[in-house]
């Protein structure tokens, strides 16, 4: 018990010493994040349930059609809060009568997935 207890510890202090070594972030890890929030700019199409289809404009705009059992269709503005892992998609409507979607998760963004709170996107094709 002891020797797992160790083991667990020296990773743990090795990884907080890679952190605080690393120093502060420049203006490299601000390129990154810039770069991440690109990967969410274009069409994503819903995979399960009422998620709808979402259109992620680089200007910060979003558009959503066919979303919750209502199929609605609305449009507002999205940011990306990088204070908390994972990260939060934080979606504002600008369409008056519909609820705010609000702050989601973003359990997976890459090329082809979008996992954000309860839903799964796919990359749709240009």
């Amino acid at each position: 018990m002891k020797a797992i207890t160790f083991s667990t510890a020296a990773v743990l202090l090795v990884s907080l010493a890679q952190v605080v070594l690393s120093g502060p972030p420049g203006k490299d890890r601000g390129k990154e994040l810039a770069a991440l929030e690109q990967k969410l700019v274009g069409a994503w199409k819903g995979q399960n349930g009422c998620a709808g289809n979402f259109l992620f404009h680089a200007d910060g705009t979003y558009e959503v059609e066919k979303y919750g059992p209502g199929g609605d269709d609305f449009a507002g503005t999205w940011k990306v809060r990088w204070d908390a892992l994972p990260p939060t998609l934080v979606l504002t409507s600008k369409t008056p009568g519909i609820p705010e979607l609000g702050k989601l998760r973003l359990i997976q963004l890459d090329d082809k997935t979008l996992v954000a709170g309860d839903g799964r996107y796919a990359r749709e094709k240009k």
